[in-house]
């Protein structure tokens, strides 16, 4: 065969594979990029609602951001259709983006600059020496000010609620805005009517699907009440003619803008935004209602929540919590030993916002002692449990070796040892192995204390060999182990799982 007719498609074919791994490598850079490591922290998004992202000047990929997630120095924020976001900066600035706005943050010496390339942001400004820019219009605003910059096709438009803001265009000033001003493209803009409740940027947290919203306004004459899901009002609106200056409907979740126009669409009121996001409580997962098990150690989950910043885990020995251990989190799930027992835990949820703080049901369970202990103690009569005679000083009591573990409709394994009386206490190193073939392959290893340890991972917990073991953190020489296999029965449905099939 004659390769040199297939010369140019050899060509072609080796051009596509060096851009190819070109391609490749530009995206593990990408992926492997500092981004703002060295940079200087600028404030944190505490508030996210749907799709939010940021951009390092130094990268060409948009990140998705979550609550708490740092900002930096010349950090791009953008958010989606249907999306805000809510941006602290250190020196007490709050930035709220409306859905599709974008602004790029800048630290000058002792001056903070916020770049406004798109949409609406409602500024509210701290400690510092605060600029907007939009475009060709500088805006200047002095310390506890809070105003409101649009940027569209048509223009700027400033609302200034609080404070003063100085308006400049190519370095020369064009209009000075105080309280309640509002200008679009540097001309002050006469407002016929007075707009008292729902306040801009409003946010409702029901707890069921609807919200009920009054409004009220006064001043000027009969008008028409517009409200839309856009804030130049080019999507559905809804209109209504209204006289007596209030006006109530119900509301399901979403971002909503509303103002008020003269029937000859000659006068109108500035535009204000509110939002409404049910909030439901937590649904808890587990322990389930009237659980009682003999494992001290308690593991508890439950549903994340969709705008919770964190979690506390609140536990009492009474349905009325009187008097609560709380523990803080910021996961869905926690596990903690606890003595033999009646028990009452819920979740309360939170952000940094106020009015979200949510409460889950309460849930009742028990820590009864193991089987044994009950026995021996009623044996004895005063409840001591004696010491067993001639034991080792580290024994695995169960799985013991050699042992057959049937998970069936079980949800978890308790592994539990045992220490001669004359061994201090110690912090345990717990390891469990998978055997493959000849080879043990190490699944789950923790650090813990006390003489047991409750493993209800069944994803791992498969039919076959295992091997357990159990040292002491001070003293590697005190260790103890042991195989076991686990089975399930054939009549009998196997343990639910996140995966299913058998290991390979």
């Amino acid at each position: 065969m004659d390769w040199r007719i297939y010369k140019r498609e050899w060509q072609v074919g080796t051009v596509c594979v060096v851009i190819l791994f070109f391609s490749l490598y530009l995206l593990y850079y990408e992926s492997r990029a500092g981004g703002g490591s060295g940079k200087e922290v600028m404030g944190t998004v505490s508030f996210r609602y749907k799709t939010a992202q940021r951009k390092f000047p130094d990268r060409m990929l948009w990140e998705d951001v979550e609550q708490g997630m740092p900002v930096f120095d010349r950090d791009s924020i953008r958010t989606d259709e249907a999306s805000e976001a809510i941006v602290f900066l250190k020196s007490g600035t709050k930035i709220e983006l409306d859905p599709q706005s974008m602004v790029v943050l800048q630290l000058k010496e002792s001056k903070e600059n916020l770049d406004l390339n798109e949409g609406n942001i409602l500024v509210e400004s701290g400690k510092k020496v605060l600029s907007v820019i939009a475009g060709t219009v500088g805006l200047q605003a002095g310390s506890d000010s809070k105003f409101q910059v649009t940027r569209d096709k048509n223009g700027t438009r400033v609302i200034v609620e609080k404070g003063e803001v100085e308006w400049n265009e190519d370095g020369t000033v064009k209009q000075v805005l105080g309280e309640k001003d509002v200008a679009f493209n540097a001309n002050k803009i006469l407002t016929t009517w007075n707009l008292i409740s729902p306040e801009d940027s409003t946010r409702y947290f029901p707890s069921e699907q609807e919200q009920l919203v009054e409004f009220h306004w006064d001043g000027g004459e009969d008008g028409i009440l517009e409200i839309s899901s856009k804030r130049d009002f080019t999507g559905p609106v809804s209109k209504r003619a209204v006289k007596e200056m209030q006006y109530k409907q119900k509301f399901q979740e979403g971002i909503f803008y509303w103002r008020i126009h003269s029937k000859d669409g000659k006068r109108i009121s500035e535009v204000r935004k509110f939002r409404v996001l049910p909030n439901f409580p937590v649904e808890l997962q587990y322990p389930k209602k009237d659980l009682t098990q003999e494992d001290r150690t308690v593991s508890f989950a439950w549903v994340k929540q969709k705008i919770a910043s964190g979690y506390k885990l609140q536990i009492s020995k009474d349905p009325n919590f009187t008097s609560v251990v709380e523990t803080q989190l910021f996961r869905t799930n926690f596990s903690l030993t606890l003595s033999p027992g009646t028990y009452y835990w819920r979740i309360q949820s939170y952000t940094n916002l106020p009015g979200t703080e949510t409460f889950s049901e309460a849930r009742k369970f028990s820590i009864s002692l193991p089987q044994e202990q009950v026995a021996v103690k009623a044996e004895t009569g005063n409840g001591a449990i004696p010491e067993p005679q001639n034991a080792a000083e580290l024994a695995l009591e169960y799985p013991k070796n050699g042992a057959l573990v049937d998970m069936t409709g079980k949800e978890g394994i308790t592994f539990r040892w045992k220490i001669s009386a004359k061994q201090k206490q110690t912090e345990w190193k717990f390891r469990l192995f998978f055997r493959k073939g000849s080879s043990d392959e190490l699944i789950y290893e923790k650090k813990t204390k006390g003489d047991r340890l409750y493993f209800r991972d069944l994803e791992k917990l498969d039919v076959g060999t295992f091997h357990w073991a159990v040292e002491s953190e001070l003293e590697p020489n005190l260790r103890s182990e042991a195989d076991f296999k686990i089975q399930l029965r054939e009549d009998l449905a196997a343990p639910e799982t996140k995966a299913s099939g058998a290991r390979h």
